[in-house]
Formats: C-alpha cells, structure tokens, sequence
C-alpha cells in the first residue's frame, strides 16, 4: 500500500506506532520497523549517553530501516537530547504538544523529517509554518493527552487546511480503521493503544490484560492524572482519586523522584516546570502524575495507578506480535478495498 507516507518516509505500510512514554522502547521500536512500518522512540528518564546507545542499538537491529524519536519540550533534559539527535542523524522526528524550534529560537534543522502530532486545525497550520513536514493529527478518541475533537470530524478539516500529509490518530486499531483514515484525507494512521497491547511491548502482562478487558467508557479524560486533559483507565484504588491536594505529602518524593528518575539538574527541572504551567497545568498535579504513571510501569501495580488508554481499548481483544497486528491492518484495509468496487456497483 503506497501513500504520501509511504513515499515521504521510505516504509512499507502507512502505520505509524506513537511515542507513548516508557512503553515505545528499543525492543517495540525495532519491531514495529522490522515489520515494515515506523517506529517512533520515547526518551524519557534516559541521559544523552544512553540515548545514543539507543539509537545504535536500534540501527544495529533495523540496519536501513527508517525509525523517529520523540522529543517532548517539558521532559526533563530536551534541550540535551536534541544535541543527540543531531548528531546521530536521526531521520524523524516527533514532538508531542508544543513546537521543540520554538522554545530553542531556531529553525527546524536540515534534513530531519518533523512530524509533530496536533489536536486541532490551528495547531497543525501552526507546525506546517514551523516546517513540519507531515503531521499526525490525534482526535478526542486518543489515549494520553488527547484532543477535543473527534478524529472523524478533525481530520478532515486538518487536510483540507495544510499542505502536508496527514496521519491520522485516535480510534484505529485495524484495517477498517486505515481504510476510513484515508477516506477522511489521512495518508496513514498512527497507533498507541494498539501497540501498546502488543507481545513485544514493554507493559506488565497483566496490564496488557487489563487493556484486553477494558470497554471504551473505560477510557476516560480526566486533568487528576497529571495537570492535563489525558485519557486513561484507572487502578482499582484509583477510581475516586480528586488531585494531588488529597495526597499533598507525596509531592516532594515525586519531584524527588522525578529528578533521579530523569538524571536532571535542577535548571532543567525548573525549565520544563515553567513550560508545564504555561499549559495551564498544575505543577504538583503533573509532578504526581509523571511519578504515579511510573511507578505503574515499573513495579506492575496497576491498583494504585493509570495507564494511558484511548477509547479503542474496547475493540482491543488479544496480545499479538507488532508484526502480526501489521500484517493484519494491510491486508483487511486491502479486502475492503478490493472491494468497493462491486460495493459502488451494485
């Protein structure tokens, strides 16, 4: 299947699995281009050195195969990170909720493909002026911090609005899903949920499970998990959870916390709390948040916490390879292709 995508990245299949924090790893990132499609690294909690390490590791693995980092403006240690990515030549990059030239004063850098992801037609205008280069675009379905838009509604408003290919996301988890995608102007689709679900991702099984057996409402937007809007299922123990200020003494060991987990300095924890609150976001909140989500992915105890889960978790129903769940999106988005046709026919 060739698209803009396809053709602007040098993959195989329009599919596209997102950077969701801690779980899009070496092991999911390798996987998920092996199979043909590209995988975009998170890079929290890692030094500029153990980066690099990623990165080689990961091309050792891949050999030419194209693959992306995130790099996210209020994560501890970005501006390091970005000095690793030029350096290494990284072919893609991805940015989650603020443009990462900004906040450096300068132009996005030559050669780097930037593809952003954006939650509304002003925003994705916004990036293509900044010099993104595709941009996926995530609706109100989306796990983590979603938009406010329906991704049927917003997609297609975004592609008629700019000039640069469209990958869609929030709500897809198969080929029906990248069928309608494109229906609606997108040249692919993105996936967090989906691949997060699969045998090569990072997440305790029994967490897998709960993803398995949740139901769509279970997905819920809510600002308590970390400052904001973020859709997610809950922990048993977390279903009646109103904010940080019920827990107020778990707010200095979480920037503790935080602080050695990230192996940040104090001016990169005061920089990325300055970028934080100019979201509008309360600063203990998304302290808790950051220190609750990992302690989850981290010990398993999934009772006492969240997981980032869009709404399509209802439609999720097994554990497969990444390559499998590939495999199987291109070749129903075929079938229904294929048939069309005789659809428009009769």
């Amino acid at each position: 299947m060739r698209t803009k995508i396809t053709e602007l990245l040098g993959i195989q299949h329009p599919i596209i699995q997102s950077a969701m924090g801690w779980i899009a790893n070496k092991e999911l990132v390798c996987a998920v281009c092996n199979a043909g499609a590209l995988g975009l690294l998170a890079v929290g909690g890692v030094t500029p050195d153990e980066l690099r390490t990623l990165i080689r590791e990961i091309r050792g693995t891949i050999g030419d195969r194209p693959f992306g980092v995130n790099i996210t403006p209020h994560r501890p240690g970005f501006v390091h990170h970005i000095e690793v990515l030029l350096e290494e030549k990284i072919p893609v990059w991805n940015s989650g909720l603020r443009d990462p030239f900004s906040y450096l004063n300068v132009e996005k850098p030559e050669g780097v493909i930037f593809i952003p992801t954006v939650g509304s037609v002003g925003q994705a205008i916004k990036m293509e002026q900044a010099g993104a280069d595709a941009v996926i675009v995530q609706g109100w379905e989306a796990g983590g911090h979603a938009g406010r838009i329906a991704s049927s509604v917003l997609i297609p408003e975004v592609a008629e609005a700019v000039n640069v290919p469209v990958i869609a996301a929030g709500g897809f988890c198969d080929g029906k899903g990248l069928v309608a995608a494109m229906a609606l102007g997108a040249e692919g689709i993105s996936m967090g949920t989906r691949f997060a679900t699969a045998a090569e991702s990072p997440l305790f099984q029994h967490i897998k499970l709960e993803y398995v057996k949740a139901r769509d409402k279970d997905a819920e937007v809510s600002s308590v998990f970390d400052g904001l809007p973020m859709r997610a299922i809950r922990g048993e123990k977390m279903r009646h959870y109103l904010g940080w200020w019920t827990q107020f003494w778990r707010v200095i060991p979480a920037l503790i916390s935080i602080k050695k987990t990230y192996k940040a300095s104090f001016r990169d924890i005061i920089e990325s709390s300055r970028i934080v609150m100019g979201m509008g976001a309360s600063l203990p909140q998304f302290l808790m948040g950051m220190e609750t989500y990992r302690y989850v992915f981290t010990t398993g105890d999934f009772k006492r916490g969240y997981s980032p889960a869009g709404q399509v978790t209802g439609r999720i129903k097994d554990i497969p390879t990444s390559r499998e769940i590939i495999e199987r999106i291109v070749s129903e988005a075929e079938q229904i292709i294929r048939s069309m046709p005789s659809a428009i026919e009769g």
